[in-house]
């Protein structure tokens, strides 16, 4: 096995990027840090890119790389290029603001309502009609602060 370099890894991912990833939702990325190489999913769309390893030698960064495009390879495969609704994660991290199905932003949303510290809120699209429900978990509370005059 040679030994994986900056060039080599920004090569093979080049080539991913430009060959067998071209037609889906991401491209991947990996950088040299201080701390090592950070291999990153790049979305084509305007979510955040998903850091899939972090302070790792040039080995593990490659790993993490043949990991995805192997990854992307197998759903190709499947005949499943893209999937018909976007994964928990995915819609978690595009903080529930697109349609699971067709990504849009024109979407509808309905009342919210709460049972023991969970909420959930009815939405719809307005392009594909797709509808469902977001669900909201109770994890802090701010106090409002009054500043009185005096």
């Amino acid at each position: 096995m040679a030994k994986v370099t900056e060039k080599s890894l920004k090569a093979r991912c080049t080539e991913l990027n430009m060959g067998p990833l071209r037609n889906t939702t991401f491209g991947i990325r990996a950088t040299r840090t201080g701390n090592g190489y950070t291999v990153e999913l790049l979305y084509r769309d305007s979510t955040p890119p998903q850091i899939l390893a972090e302070a790792v030698t040039a080995a593990e960064a490659s790993s993490a790389v043949e990991g995805c495009a192997a990854g992307a390879a197998a759903v190709q495969v499947a005949g499943l290029d893209k999937p018909e609704f976007v994964t928990r994660e995915t819609f978690i991290r595009q903080s529930g603001e697109r349609c699971p199905k067709c990504a849009t932003k024109d979407i509808s949303t309905g009342h919210l309502s709460a049972v023991k510290g969970v909420m959930s809120q009815h939405c719809s699209c307005q392009r594909c009609g797709l509808s469902w429900r977001s669900i909201y978990r109770l994890d802090d509370y701010e106090a409002a602060v009054s500043v009185m005059e005096g």
